[in-house]
């Protein structure tokens, strides 16, 4: 599963212009774990795990929905078969907002179902437990509970949910589905909801006649007209194996159907043409999967169908065999989507196609262990999408989107470990963070590097075969991967692999490695410490650090010898001159830091800036990275990631580009309306220069390849942003021959083209932009173009612009995600667009409409943001003018929390990065 809001970090943590795959919800802040994570106790559950006396063995489902209609109200009966494995005079189960008619319990005898009795219900809110009380002792053997109930499709997103979208004509057609990861199977049915308790399942749906339905497995036969009223029909699916209950899945729609092999691919019929690549990747990285793996999708499943829900953001579910997206993370239009949104898509289908094998025909025991499913998924949605279009490069996209954002978000004190136990669905659905994500999945890559691929592969087949149709922990994983290792020793013979993964998997955070040169003697001291990105504290904890490195005599970057560290420190030689630089983590496979001694940081900044080349690209955007992020931790003079930026005037590699990006981008943040901003623009300049010049800004070259296209964008953006003029020019004359209808705007530059070129525009080149949008029902193109629309430099358009969100001319057909997008475009992109914002919102009745129309949170999220963007006296003096008008509308600690960031702002000046910054572009901004 992708939640929206790990898809949101890519956005947050990829600058400004970054194409954004906003999904439906709440942003919600990472959960604060406790400092003593490795000791944290799991013996008590709060009463939320289900009782162990019974289990589930099959499921018979039926529901009926006249969702075609809109109507939210659904009938369901379930009949749960189940086991008595210990004595026990009740049965519990999950439920969640259903309303329980009867509950009728057999036993079966001899194949036959005796009826028991109507067991007394009771209910437990809190722990969302169904207690059917029997009136005697039941037996070991096997019991059907017949249960039948109601409940209502939500609009939330998630569980059984109701959908729309919008025909050619403007008509609503409603659709339903499911989304059931975590705990939210119970909310269409009662159910033994956890993972470790697998079954099998048998669906049938009884809706109009004019719809169809879709699950998990083939349809059973023709569908049967309901005798009763003939505009219904049921149809019946084939039985599946053994999985869990968040597994299931369901759709009731009036979509149209793309096959290809053994695969679809369903979409609505305004769409369906848009579902072709999604439909094409998808069979190429399902085989390239089983191949990769050993083991076929197909010996447990007969078909594999993909399925585009609308309005559901960019999150996707991989159900086994039906998996759900989110539109923009399934379709593409060749004449309006971009790279990025073919990228998204391919590794999104990767990410879900490998939960085949890694979630869904090997489950985690319990949500603890979630980075068994969600980690291998991160890995292989990148390497599984490299398998199928290795000429795409997708595994440098894994180092900058994954590895680097991990280890960005995994430096604080109240970071988790991988393993984490969880019991309510609160704490469990918090799981789902960069943690188990972005973190699991580089670490797991490491091992895969370290145990050598062939090896790693040998590993999984058997953790795969031998806990096929059932559950897993880490245990099993560990003793998989030590048997592929017999014979084959890529680890030291006094380790196992099981004590190597536990000292990353039961640590919370990561350590830098420090390396300190004794140039007389060739001797290196490594050491090892946790790293706190804002402190440096002891720690016991020591990791099994994988090592080896590269020197500028040897320049060896393959990934063929590790040695370890497994102690707090160590002394080796090194055959290196003492005029040569040296590097640790070669194409920065470990997931640590590394921090040297001054002279080496020097000797490979100098490496940098005359012979880039000479140093593995991972290893030159990792030096940016791990700089920045020791300097910003106070442990590294922060002229050493300012210097190490020079370096990217003579580098044309995406990856240190978008490393030094991350640093330009967070001073741009502190300088921005200061007296310091002229001169970062002019260091901006002296870096873009080379290259932008060889850029095509407003037009596509056939041979440009993605990572070209990702650094055009990169470059670009900074032109025009500081206001080159010809980027500026070239971007609006792009925009009005699009307009003109002489040439469209290529959509691989359509994110440059549409927010300069708007900057620039006329009223009416204003209106044909918003125009587009709205004729539109592509959402990746539709989100786009409300970014756009933001980088408008106009008061007038940006105030008309915000009303069509929030204010009297509402009637727009904005999906209800998109309208807080619109004010996140406007103060995202310039100070221009807070400054109308700021005085549109002072307007008391706008601000009321504001909140009436897109709630509390988007108010609280645009503070926060106008406070992030105060730099200078006068720009909060209307800060606090704003506060003032809004008054009750803001709560004190929203208020507060503003006033801390502006703070931080203005003390920023005086700290000693401040002024390393400053004299930094005193020398090297105007002259």
């Amino acid at each position: 599963m992708i939640p929206w809001r790990i898809l949101l970090l890519l956005v947050v943590l990829g600058g400004v212009l970054t194409e954004r795959r906003f999904p439906t919800g709440k942003v919600t802040s990472p959960k604060a774990y406790p400092r003593d994570a490795e000791t944290q106790l799991e013996e008590d559950d709060g009463g939320y795990r289900l009782p162990k006396e019974t289990a589930p063995s099959h499921y018979a489902i039926h529901l009926k929905t006249s969702v075609h209609r809109g109507d939210i109200e659904f009938q369901g009966v379930v009949d749960i078969h189940l086991d008595v494995i210990e004595s026990t005079d009740k049965i519990v189960v999950n439920s969640r907002g259903l309303d329980i008619a009867t509950g009728t319990l057999y036993h079966v005898e001899n194949g036959e179902l005796v009826e028991l009795e109507q067991p007394i219900q009771a209910y437990d809110e809190q722990t969302e437990q169904l207690t059917f009380q029997c009136s005697s002792t039941l037996e070991l053997g096997s019991y059907v509970l017949t249960v039948d109930y109601t409940g209502q499709l939500q609009t939330s997103g998630s569980g059984f949910f109701r959908r729309f979208y919008r025909d050619e004509n403007n008509n609503r057609h409603y659709l339903a589905t499911t989304q059931f990861e975590p705990t939210r199977a119970r909310m269409a049915f009662p159910c033994y909801d956890e993972p470790t308790l697998k079954a099998t399942f048998t669906v049938s749906i009884t809706h109009h006649v004019t719809y169809n339905a879709v699950s998990n497995m083939p349809q059973d036969g023709p569908v049967v007209v309901d005798l009763e009223d003939p505009e219904f029909v049921t149809t019946h699916f084939q039985k599946t194996s053994r999985m869990s209950t968040y597994l299931l899945a369901f759709v009731v729609s009036d979509f149209e159907t793309k096959e290809l092999g053994r695969q679809l691919i369903h979409a609505r019929p305004n769409a369906i043409d848009e579902a072709e690549f999604g439909l094409v990747a998808g069979d190429a990285i399902l085989d390239a999967l089983g191949e990769y793996t050993g083991v076929s999708f197909y010996d447990y499943k007969p078909k594999l169908a993909q399925i585009a829900i609308p309005d559901w953001g960019s999150g996707a579910m991989e159900n086994w065999g039906l998996v759900t997206y989110g539109e923009p993370a399934l379709l593409f239009n060749p004449k309006v989507s971009t790279y990025r949104t073919k990228t998204g898509v391919a590794t999104t289908v990767a990410h879900e196609l490998a939960h085949q094998w890694f979630g869904n025909l090997v489950t985690t025991d319990w949500w603890k262990y979630i980075w068994l499913n969600e980690g291998f998924a991160n890995l292989y949605g990148y390497y599984g999408a490299h398998l199928a279009y290795p000429e795409e490069k997708y595994m440098d996209l894994h180092q900058v989107q994954a590895v680097h954002l991990a280890l960005s978000q995994d430096s604080s004190d109240t970071t988790r470990p991988m393993n984490w136990n969880a019991n309510t669905p609160a704490e469990i659905s918090a799981l789902f963070d960069t943690v188990a994500y972005y973190k699991s999945g580089s670490v797991l890559n490491m091992f895969r590097a370290v145990f050598g691929d062939q090896t790693w592969r040998k590993g999984l087949n058997t953790y795969l075969l031998n806990r096929q149709l059932d559950v897993a922990t880490d245990q099993h994983l560990y003793e998989a991967l030590q048997s592929a290792l017999s014979g084959e020793r890529s680890i030291p013979e006094t380790m196992t692999v099981k004590e190597i993964m536990e000292s990353w998997t039961n640590a919370a955070g990561y350590p830098v490695l420090n390396v300190r040169r004794n140039y007389r003697t060739n001797e290196v001291t490594i050491s090892q410490e946790r790293f706190f990105s804002d402190k440096k504290v002891p720690t016991e904890h020591v990791w099994y650090i994988p090592y080896n490195y590269a020197t500028q005599g040897d320049r060896e970057f393959d990934l063929d010898h590790f040695n370890w560290l497994t102690k707090k420190a160590d002394r080796i030689h090194v055959d290196v001159k003492p005029e040569q630089w040296l590097i640790f983590n070669r194409q920065q496979f470990g997931y640590y830091r590394v921090n040297y001694d001054l002279h080496n940081w020097e000797l490979l900044t100098w490496a940098l800036i005359h012979y880039p080349e000479s140093i593995h690209n991972y290893n030159r955007a990792q030096l940016i990275d791990d700089a920045f992020s020791l300097a910003r931790a106070g442990v590294l003079d922060f002229n050493v990631p300012l210097r190490l930026l020079v370096s990217l005037i003579n580098d044309e590699d995406y990856l240190p580009w978008v490393a030094g990006d991350k640093v330009l981008r967070h001073i741009q943040g502190k300088v921005r309306g200061t007296d310091l901003q002229e001169r970062f623009e002019y260091f901006v300049h002296t870096l873009i220069g080379n290259i932008y010049v060889k850029l095509n800004v407003e037009s596509v070259d056939a041979e440009e390849t993605l990572k070209h296209k990702y650094l055009k964008q990169l470059i670009s953006t900074w032109a025009c942003q500081i206001g080159y003029v010809d980027c500026l020019e070239k971007t609006h004359s792009a925009l009005q021959a699009a307009i003109s209808g002489s040439v469209e705007v290529h959509p691989d530059v359509s994110t440059v083209v549409y927010c300069y070129g708007i900057q620039q525009a006329s009223d009416d080149e204003f209106l044909w932009l918003y125009n587009q949008m709205t004729d539109s029902k592509n959402e990746a193109y539709r989100s786009l173009v409300i970014s756009a629309l933001g980088c408008a430099r106009s008061k007038e358009q940006l105030n008309s612009y915000l009303s069509t969100a929030i204010g009297s001319v509402s009637e727009i057909n904005y999906l209800d995600a998109e309208r807080p997008r619109v004010i996140q475009a406007v103060y995202s992109n310039d100070r221009f667009g807070v400054d109308v914002l700021i005085d549109y919102l002072n307007t008391a009745a706008l601000a009321d409409d504001f909140v009436s129309r897109l709630g509390q949170s988007t108010l609280n999220g645009a503070i926060n943001n106008i406070a992030s963007r105060t730099n200078t006296e006068e720009q909060f003096d209307r800060l606090k003018a704003l506060l003032a008008t809004l008054g009750s509308q803001v709560s004190e600690e929203v208020s507060s929390a503003a006033m801390k960031t502006v703070q931080g702002n203005f003390d920023w000046r005086d700290s000693l990065e401040g002024v390393i910054v400053a004299d930094f572009l005193g020398m090297h901004g105007l002259v």
